[in-house]
């Protein structure tokens, strides 16, 4: 009966720690001090600490897969709004928070999700794929060989996606920019 019963607890405990896997974990406990752990991310993720004038105070890439923990003293910071922000591969997580006489108060309610447009190329040609929840348009520019050779706007629904067809004779370098709601995206990409 004790090794049903340890097996039942493992699975259990597994259980638990898989749900909150994914999770972003933001400790007040001590004095002073505040502990931010991100789970489940990878090697060259990044996160950034903002002001409300939008000047980036702090910025780390993540330098392995997993699990990754970091102590703040935010008390060195004067009142007022901030953002953290955590650039994954297909999303920008943004948490605001405040500081207000040394205390700081994240405000997980308010949390925004970005998404990131996906790009591929296949055949020549280019597929472009971008989810934006609040329906923001996403502005296009393609560039060959350091000239502009095509722009496009995608509007009208919370999931955009457009094919575009590459000439096969235009082989090399090319280099995408998307703009969608005041944030800028680049991908460069070669047709062989």
């Amino acid at each position: 009966m004790k090794p049903i019963k340890t097996i039942l607890l493992v699975v259990i405990l597994l259980t638990t720690v898989i749900g909150y896997a994914n999770e972003k974990v933001i400790d007040l406990s001590l004095k002073g001090i505040t502990i931010l752990k991100f789970s489940n991310v990878k090697k060259g993720h990044q996160y950034k600490i903002i002001d409300d004038k939008g000047t980036i105070l702090f910025t780390e890439k993540i330098k392995r897969n997993g699990t990754f923990v970091k102590r703040f003293d935010f008390t060195a910071l004067n009142n007022g709004s901030y953002i953290l922000e955590l650039d994954k591969d297909f999303e920008i997580i943004i948490t605001p928070f405040i500081i207000q006489s040394n205390n700081v108060v994240f405000l997980e309610k308010n949390e925004k999700v970005i998404f990131k447009p996906v790009v591929r190329t296949e055949n020549n040609q280019l597929l472009i794929s971008h989810m934006s929840l609040d329906e923001q348009p996403l502005k296009i520019e393609l560039y060959y060989n350091g000239e502009r050779i095509f722009k496009d706007q995608l509007v009208g629904d919370k999931i955009l996606n457009k094919i575009y067809k590459l000439s096969s004779q235009e082989k090399g370098s090319y280099y995408l920019s998307m703009t969608s709601g005041g944030r800028s995206f680049i991908k460069s990409f070669e047709l062989l």
